[in-house]
């Protein structure tokens, strides 16, 4: 956390000691700051079309600026910095290092001393931005201004009185809004003036409406305001709702027009996956108020309106502290069938088991039936699974990858959808993807996908993110047939004639069942273990699919998880190869390393990454690291992005290095410095 941390220390500005990014760069292109300086000679913006004219001319605009904006000190930004260092400080006291706690404790303090002394303005009382270098004031109210008091920055009821002075018709109140700029500036723009997705002088952003939606929860949960009240919440929450639907479903883009139902920044293949924004973080932490905290209590505080249409709802199957938590508000006990247990008012279970009940949909404060300790401990001893099949480096990287005979080239010549777009680690289900592999146009009613890794993995299921648009007049539907088999026998581990439980734009996981203990003649059934399938090891895995009739299959993305083996010794053919990146957008143009003999070879600029490298106990320390490799090299290794050491390859052999680890998952990257070395495996020492 701390390092992670120290990587902002580039935007320190000595002089004030508060961070600063430019807009754009903080998610909010077109904001304030950029029309403040924007205009000839870093000026205040005139006119928004000058027609190109100079500044002796009456234009003079710099778009680039206006766009980008200048760097900031903005009080989003440092809030976040704040709130980490505290959060730092609050893991240091769990882990009983109390000087270390008070350390970042500390330099919370004074950041936070910090940015009231140079951002909030007291003409406004209200957090604003401020341009670095020049520390031109950037008067006017802009949605950020409610981002610290959601993360318990600025809490006093001074700042209070002027998070509520902004919440009327004239600043920041639309039908569609909040806007992200008050109504009343001269730059705020109900509707864009350019196509560019997101212009954040006035559109309704998503993200920035969820969290301000979490500082009216916090205030109204603890009955602070008679603006900002459990009412004024929900009015809020259901407006942020009705927000978020499109054609009469739900839906979520970049960014919404605050005034009419109409999304402002929409684009058909991209917006579709904009649901980011913490919107169920809303519906669960802050309207059915469900807080979390680090002891044994469940804590409660729903902000439902009473006598509301809410009279039913249920959180079923909800991660908390390592067990599984179900909630029923059922208000006359008619609505769901809890196995008999049908009463009214409000029901906690814990993994199925029933801990608490009330009445009333209000508070709760009640002790949860497990030791959280304990349960940590037992959630931190499961293995942490891993998609062993995905590989970001396709199709230009051995191993892992997947192959098939057909590929849909509707011009005859380009692959519009190559078999490496289901292991490129990217799974999202567009309109028409451009993401996903198709048998579109195949002369077979199936289609064989095979599976290679580079060395034998155990392996129990398989998941394939099904693509379909037949529901909206497509021909994609589900494959009618799945068979799944070991490739390097033939031997069928799954098998679904016809596969009656396939979902469609869904992730559907695939049990292996032992090939001698096959069930009939059209299905397989998983080993029941657990909920786990029969383990097999192997290099090659072989998907058959088959087609249903008048459709085609397309697979948008496959997964294999598998439970990692740590150590102490590490496959280096198990890691990540480098690339050669150039062009726009990372476009690779090859591998600088090779997978062969069980191992890597790196080339000139060649590197192999491996993560999740821990020590033999888990703990941090100095520990020795062995560099099992092969021919006449140099290489430097790096742990965590951190400090380098020299190995020298003269022939076989295996050199050893004493590095310092973290405690838990380390990253170790070995870079290629000269020669052409082979790197086997790291092996970890006590």
């Amino acid at each position: 956390m701390i390092a992670m941390y120290n990587l902002w220390n580039t935007t320190i500005d000595n002089s004030t000691g508060l961070y600063h990014r430019i807009p754009l760069l903080d998610a909010q292109e077109y904001s304030l700051p950029g029309y403040l300086v924007g205009g000839p000679g870093e000026s205040a913006m005139q006119e928004w079309n000058d027609f190109g004219l100079t500044a002796a001319q009456g234009g003079g605009n710099d778009y680039a600026l206006i766009r980008d904006g200048p760097e900031t000190y903005r009080p989003s930004f440092n809030a976040y910095m704040v709130a980490n260092a505290r959060a730092i400080s609050t893991v240091a006291s769990l882990a009983g290092n109390d000087s270390l706690a008070e350390t970042w404790s500390d330099y919370a303090d004074d950041l936070y001393s910090r940015m009231k002394d140079m951002l909030y303005s007291d003409e406004l009382n209200f957090w604003i931005d401020v341009v670095e270098g020049s520390n031109l004031r950037c008067e006017g109210r802009q949605l950020i201004g409610y981002f610290p008091y959601r993360l318990d920055i600025g809490t006093n009821e001074t700042k209070l009185r002027g998070l509520e002075a902004g919440l009327t018709s004239e600043h920041l109140l639309t039908e569609y809004g909040p806007t992200t700029l008050e109504q009343d500036n001269p730059y705020y723009t109900e509707f864009k003036n350019t196509t560019n997705c997101c212009v954040w002088n006035g559109q309704s952003w998503p993200f920035s409406t969820s969290v301000y939606l979490g500082t009216l929860a916090r205030i109204a949960r603890d009955g602070l305001s008679d603006v900002i009240t459990p009412a004024f919440f929900s009015q809020e929450m259901s407006k942020y709702t009705r927000t978020n639907y499109k054609d009469g479903v739900p839906y979520t883009a970049e960014s919404h027009y605050p005034t009419i139902d109409m999304w402002s920044g929409d684009t058909t293949n991209h917006s579709e996956n904009y649901l980011h924004s913490t919107y169920m973080d809303n519906v669960f932490t802050n309207f059915f108020g469900v807080i979390p905290s680090l002891d044994d209590n469940f804590v409660m505080k729903p902000l439902v309106p009473p006598n509301s249409e809410w009279s039913y709802f249920m959180i079923e199957n909800l991660p908390y502290h390592g067990s599984l938590l179900t909630l029923v508000w059922d208000q006359d006990g008619t609505h769901y069938d809890c196995g008999g247990n049908n009463s009214a008012g409000l029901s906690l279970y814990s993994n199925g088991t029933l801990f608490h009940h009330q009445p009333h949909l209000g508070p709760v404060n009640a002790t949860l039936p497990f030791d959280t300790a304990t349960a940590a401990q037992h959630l931190a001893s499961k293995p942490q699974w891993q998609n062993i099949l995905a590989n970001p480096n396709v199709p230009w990287a051995g191993y892992p990858n997947v192959s098939t005979s057909w590929c849909f080239n509707p011009d005859g010549d380009d692959c519009l959808y190559p078999a490496w777009k289901m292991n490129d680690g990217l799974l999202w289900y567009d309109t028409t993807p451009d993401n996903r592999w198709t048998n579109n146009q195949s002369y077979s009613p199936y289609s064989v996908l095979d599976l290679r890794f580079a060395r034998p993995r155990k392996i129990s299921s398989l998941s394939l993110a099904v693509f379909a648009d037949s529901d909206r007049g497509g021909v994609v539907a589900c494959p009618e047939g799945l068979r799944i088999a070991d490739g390097r026998e033939n031997q069928t581990v799954a098998f679904r004639q016809p596969w009656t439980d396939c979902v469609p734009n869904a992730l559907n996981t695939v049990l292996f069942s032992d090939p001698a203990r096959r069930s009939g003649p059209n299905t397989t059934t998983a080993t029941d273990n657990e909920g786990e399938g029969y383990t097999l090891e192997t290099d090659h895995l072989q998907v058959t699919l088959s087609d249903q009739l008048r459709y085609t299959t397309a697979i948008s993305e496959i997964q294999v998880w598998a439970v990692p083996e740590l150590g102490p010794r590490y496959e280096a053919e198990d890691g990540l190869l480098g690339a050669f990146i150039g062009g726009f957008q990372g476009k690779a143009v090859g591998m600088n390393g090779s997978f062969e003999a069980g191992g890597v070879r790196l080339g000139p600029g060649g590197w192999v990454e491996l993560g999740n490298v821990r020590t033999n106990d888990g703990e941090a320390g100095r520990k020795e690291i062995s560099v099992i490799g092969a021919g006449r090299g140099t290489v430097e290794v790096q742990v965590n992005w951190l400090s380098n050491t020299t190995v020298d390859f003269a022939g076989n052999g295996s050199r050893s290095i004493e590095v310092d680890m973290l405690r838990g998952g380390n990253v170790v990257t070995i870079f290629q410095t000269d020669g052409m070395p082979f790197i086997d495996a790291i092996v970890v020492g006590e």
